[in-house]
């Protein structure tokens, strides 16, 4: 009974029989890159965990920019707040690769909230750890620094987050776009700082995927 949801700690406080029961309810769901998973201010009545796959949380101001506030991945959870609060989800969700799903439905979690003092517990401790992400983000993508140390925290987060393989390239593919929403640039801008790290050979680009042979290295450039 996998569902995925270890910002939950894997729903240990639930008894055999309430997890099964919460197994059989879920409806699993894969979606490809780019799919939006709901809107801003839009009534959610499940809890979204992810199994695999990677999201981002965004709002668009009103001009109609995107500003990207949160990367999530595996086990994270999505849609805790509007579940609890009955109001409408802060910002909008939308997976960043093909990403698997598994949707628990909201009168369950409820009750389990209701009369499982543990889960409850699970549950608060959950949301305070999403202020804690979100303070830690906001942090690095708001230093006040140069650009190109910015873009570098960046891509060290994205590393750390989501991982990368031995020849060092990111496991998630990000796109130039989304780093820029994230910035508070350009795409171009963005393109421009990435060829300076290329040139700097503290990453490469191959056929529009990063890798990056040292951290360290990477880290040190931006300050240079």
């Amino acid at each position: 009974m996998d569902i995925g949801a270890t910002q939950l700690n894997d729903f240990k406080a639930l008894s055999s029989e309430d997890k099964l029961k919460l197994w059989e309810a879920c409806e699993f769901v894969k979606l490809p890159k780019g799919a939006v998973v709901f809107n801003e201010d839009e009534a959610l009545n499940k809890l979204f965990c992810i199994r695999k796959g990677a999201c981002k949380f965004s709002k668009m101001d009103p001009n109609g920019k995107e500003y990207i506030l949160r990367f999530l991945g595996k086990g994270e959870i999505m849609g805790k707040r509007a579940l609890v609060t009955e109001n409408g989800a802060r910002v909008s969700a939308t997976t960043l690769t093909e990403t698997e799903l598994c949707c628990l439905e909201k009168h369950m979690v409820l009750y389990h909230l209701e009369h499982n003092t543990q889960f409850c517990k699970d549950f608060l401790k959950a949301l305070i750890e999403d202020n804690n992400i979100n303070e830690h983000t906001r942090i690095i993508f708001n230093l006040n620094c140069g650009m190109q140390e910015r873009m570098a925290h960046l891509l060290l987060y994205l590393a750390d987050k989501y991982g990368t393989d031995v020849k060092g390239r990111l496991l998630v593919r990000v796109k130039r776009e989304d780093m820029a929403a994230v910035l508070g640039t350009s795409p171009e801008y963005v393109i421009n700082i990435l060829k300076k790290f290329r040139l700097k050979k503290v990453i490469e680009i191959l056929r529009g995927e990063i890798y990056i042979p040292s951290k360290e290295g990477l880290r040190n450039s931006s300050c240079s």
